[in-house]
Formats: structure tokens, sequence, C-alpha cells
């Protein structure tokens, strides 16, 4: 209880822009809970029935046998640069990610405009964008401070300064930046890598949204699917072809838009 006043005084403190996002999670606590561990079991079983093998993947979304290989994103002595500065920091945001996933897709679909939610240390979005500069593309990033986050100033350390003309990041919840996002992009937007609300709730909101911004032959990439069922529902209830990958324990969702 306390800490949910915290919370609440905090999106209060952090201005207009988190109103709907607060609103959002007082309403979160008002419905069923979906992110329960019998949701959590349920959805995992799901991804394991439905793995898909990453060769597979790849061709479901328009790879040609030739070019079936992942690339790094990374050369090592980037990687370890990078490495250094979050080492020293005392700040824990997360792991790469599949970041060579990510970056091979984009090289092979000529990915020019993308989304991304949720960057952390930015290594997907460095990713993403050391593909999408090639083809003077845009990456727009959505990130939301936290709270009792530190080191917020490391949020997208991995993205070069050279890349920075190509990148608009808004430090600012899904909710406000998201739709923002879409609209600058309106009909343009080739790939969204969803990876901050992970609750039920939030991507219930969130998918449609991505979805019907997406163009057509555009790719939608959603992390950590094993957390609730919203994933597993949607590709049900839209009928969709759609792929799922083991990563670090971890399962992500990929889906073409083949209309």
């Amino acid at each position: 209880m306390i800490e949910d006043i915290k919370s609440f005084f905090w999106f209060l403190f952090m201005g207009p822009k988190y109103y709907s996002t607060l609103w959002a999670q007082i309403l979160t606590k008002l419905r069923k809970d979906m992110d329960s561990l019998e949701q959590r079991e349920m959805a995992k079983k799901w991804c394991y029935e439905n793995l898909t093998t990453t060769n597979e993947c790849l061709k479901n979304i328009g790879f040609q046998n030739e070019n079936i290989k992942i690339e790094e994103a990374f050369d090592e002595a980037e990687k370890a640069r990078i490495e250094k500065i979050i080492n020293d920091s005392e700040s824990n945001f997360g792991g790469q990610g599949h970041t060579n996933l990510i970056y091979t897709i984009c090289e092979r679909l000529n990915i020019k405009n993308a989304i991304e939610t949720g960057v952390a240390y930015g290594w997907s979005s460095g990713a993403i964008l050391r593909s999408l500069s090639a083809r003077n593309g845009q990456l727009i990033s959505i990130d939301m401070p936290m709270l009792k986050q530190t080191d917020y100033h490391l949020i997208g350390v991995a993205v070069e300064p050279e890349l920075h003309k190509f990148w608009d990041l808004k430090r600012e919840p899904d909710r406000h930046g998201l739709p923002r996002a879409i609209k600058k992009m309106a009909g343009s937007i080739d790939l969204v890598h969803y990876d901050s609300d992970k609750s039920y709730y939030g991507r219930k909101w969130s998918q449609e949204l991505i979805w019907n911004s997406l163009k057509a032959g555009g790719i939608f990439i959603s992390d950590d699917i094993e957390d609730n069922t919203a994933f597993m529902e949607f590709v049900d209830n839209h009928n969709l072809r759609f792929n799922v990958l083991e990563f670090e324990k971890k399962y992500v969702g990929i889906i073409k838009k083949n209309i």
C-alpha cells in the first residue's frame, strides 16, 4: 500500500504526460488480475507449444534462403566500450536482448522507419539505427523514467553519437508517446519493437494501436510474451500467422503484417 501511494504521488509530480498512465494503473488495480502466476504459466505453455526455429521465423517474414544468416549488430570493440560504461555504473537496466536478430531483420528487410518502446541502455536502439541510418531512416524510441531508477543518463548509451541525427528519443510514457510517434510516422512504419509495459492490460492497449499503424509488410516484435496471455489472445483474435522464438529462457513474438 505504501509503495502504491508513493507511485501515485510520483506520477502526479511528473506532470500531465503521465496522468493517462496513472489512470490506466488505477483501473488495472480494479480489474481482474491477468498477470497472475496461473496466467503466466498458461502463456509459457502456449509459447513452448508454438516455438518456431529462427530459420522458420525468418522465412515466414520474407527472408530468402540465401539470406538466412544472423549478423552481428556490434563489433567486439564497441560492445566492450559500452559494457565498460555500464559496469562502471550502479544501474541495472537489463541485458542486450536479441539485438543481432533485430539488426538482421532490419538489414534484410530494408527497414527504414521504426518505433521502439523501452530503451534501457539502448542495445536494440543502436542495432536498429546501425541498419536504418544507411537508408536515411528514422527511429522513434519511447522510454518512461521510472520510480527509483538511477543513472538515467545512461538510457540509450549504446547508441553512437553519430547516429543521433536519425533518432528521436521521447522520454515519456507509452500512453502519451506512442500515439504521437505513430502520428508522426503516419503510414510509413516498417517495424515496431515493443519492450516496455509488459502487463496484460498494457499490451492489450498497445498491440491494437501498433498493429493498426503498421504498413502492409511491416514487422511487429514483442518481447517477453510469456508474462501473460495478451499476445496469445491478440494473434488468436486476429487469426494471424505468428512466430515464437526462445531467447535466454524468455520468449519473443514476431509477426509480419501480410495485408
